[in-house]
């Protein structure tokens, strides 16, 4: 028998089945020992005579598993026992780094014709290499689910290890392509066998987000509640109308979500939602024209929006949401209200008829009003008042009311533009939320001059409810122009303006969305379109 023959047979086999039994072997001494000797000339003698005896296990041992310098065998042992199957197939000599078994083997062919063993691995029931021992799966599903969890502050992984498989097997004259411990982690990790023990928010049996903790899941749930909460109100109930759970599941750790983010998916059923910030000048029908919605989609979009009262820098959903859940809330919710006062009205002479003036300013009073209201995301469903308590009682106004007749005046019978700029926001007759439009909106720049559209009186010159500041011009034969939302003012009723003359400036007063002066023509009280007449 050869040298050679015997150190297969003999000295490797059995080294390594030696070695595998301790696992706390150390190496790096007993290399370093094993080289000097081989430079020195001394290495092939030690082993024909002790192979020669059947003894080569002893020396093995001896050498690499009794050392007390050396580094363990956890990488070491593989690299090692790789590399001297590899040298003894293709002759060449035992070479090892000093200080170290610094063999780094990405994919190791090894001939074999007999001796060690091998197994084959599989993946998810499909074939993913070989490996020259089968305790590196379990040392590699550790330092894994260790380095996830490094990196994932503090989760706990688990690895379907049910899925990895090894078994040995037996193959002769064929060249195999062994897996390092780092190929080996890779094709767990590609596999997405690692979960990450956390905790998801179950909605109707379906999981719709999780959190690392079970405190951040129903924190929540918690807050998906608390959003539909008036501030300051006694809650009485908030409940999902949905079967809604915390439960541990094993997740994917890029699902898992932090506690705002998870909220915000919940209640609008989508990770990015999209809003608008009204500019100066918009209106409910361009914001919804330029975003490709209806302005019936658009106020959907935005429960609690009142078209009516469109501030600038107020923010508008720009998608339908499709909240995960129906959060039910009651609460009693308190609620300072005014109680109007009344008017009391005196005749004076010394102002024209139609113009009244306050004599003693009137006072609200106030009542707090309990009321218990139901609500299902937020919308009422239900209330009923409890109580109303009037806190302070309301104080009469006094005002004077003119008697003095207004002198008759007779128009041209032509009218111009009460703007030199004509640019029409909203005709006449368009709808506004079921009624129709009583003129045409003429948009313009802020203060930007208001001219009479032709002779007249002034009947009424100040602030008028939705109108805001408000001209009024009688011309005659019951005929009259009203100019809206003005800035300010320039005339007082009882005066006599000319056609072009200025009375007004454009503004934004009263229910306006833009800058505008809203222009209307009443003929015996009912408004005609101003078109026919400029």
């Amino acid at each position: 028998m050869s040298f050679k023959d015997s150190f297969k047979m003999k000295s490797c086999k059995e080294f390594i089945n030696k070695c595998r039994l301790d696992t706390a072997a150390k190496v790096e001494k007993a290399v370093e020992t094993f080289e000097a000797k081989l430079k020195a000339g001394k290495a092939a003698e030690v082993f024909k005579t002790k192979i020669n005896a059947g003894k080569a296990s002893e020396v093995f041992r001896a050498k690499f598993v009794d050392s007390k310098t050396a580094k363990t065998l956890k990488a070491g042992l593989t690299d090692f026992r790789i590399d001297i199957l590899s040298r003894l197939n293709t002759k060449a000599k035992i070479g090892i780094g000093a200080g170290a078994l610094s063999v780094v083997v990405i994919s190791t062919a090894v001939f074999l014709n007999s001796g060690p063993d091998v197994y084959k691995l599989t993946i998810n029931g499909q074939e993913a290499g070989y490996l020259p021992d089968g305790a590196m799966v379990a040392e590699s599903l550790e330092e894994i689910k260790a380095d996830l969890s490094k990196g994932s502050d503090g989760l706990e992984f688990i690895v379907d290890d049910q899925a990895i498989t090894y078994e040995k097997t037996e193959l002769k004259a064929r060249k195999v392509t062994f897996l390092t411990e780092e190929d080996l982690k890779k094709a767990i990790l590609a596999a997405d066998l690692c979960k990450a023990s956390a905790w998801a928010v179950t909605i109707n049996g379906n999981k719709v987000v999780a959190a690392s903790t079970e405190a951040e899941a129903n924190s929540i749930l918690e807050g998906v509640k608390s959003h539909y909460l008036t501030q300051g109100s006694e809650v009485l109930s908030a409940s999902f109308n949905e079967d809604v759970s915390v439960t541990r599941a094993a997740i994917n750790a890029a699902d898992i979500m932090k506690a705002p983010d998870a909220v915000s998916l919940i209640l609008t059923g989508t990770k990015e939602p999209k809003v608008y910030t009204v500019q100066g000048g918009d209106t409910l029908w361009d914001i919804a024209i330029a975003n490709g919605m209806t302005p019936a989609e658009l106020e959907s979009a935005n429960p609690g929006f009142n078209p009516a009262k469109l501030q600038i820098g107020q923010q508008l959903n720009l998608f339908q949401t499709k909240p995960f859940v129906t959060v039910q809330t009651k609460e009693v919710v308190a609620a300072s209200e005014k109680i109007d006062f009344k008017t009391i009205y005196e005749n004076t002479d010394s102002l024209y008829k139609g113009e009244v003036k306050v004599k003693t300013p009137g006072v609200y009073g106030t009542k707090e009003i309990r009321t218990e209201v139901t609500k299902e995301n937020g919308v009422v469903v239900a209330s009923a008042q409890l109580d109303a308590v009037v806190t302070a009682e309301p104080q009469d106004q006094v005002a004077l009311k003119g008697t003095k007749s207004i002198a008759t005046f007779a128009g041209t019978g032509s009218m111009s533009s009460p703007v030199s700029h004509i640019e029409i926001s909203s005709a006449f007759g368009a709808s506004r939320g079921g009624s129709r439009h009583t003129g045409v909106d003429l948009r313009n720049p802020k203060g930007t001059p208001i001219k009479a559209a032709d002779d007249g009186v002034v009947t009424f010159a100040a602030y008028s409810g939705t109108y805001g500041n408000v001209v009024r011009l009688s011309h005659g034969n019951g005929l009259e122009t009203w100019y809206a939302h003005c800035d300010t003012m320039s005339v007082s009723v009882g005066q006599v303006v000319k056609k072009g003359e200025v009375i007004a400036t454009v503004g934004i007063t009263g229910r306006a969305t833009g800058y505008h002066v809203h222009f209307e023509v009443r003929k015996n009280g009912t408004p005609q379109n101003p078109m026919n007449y400029l």
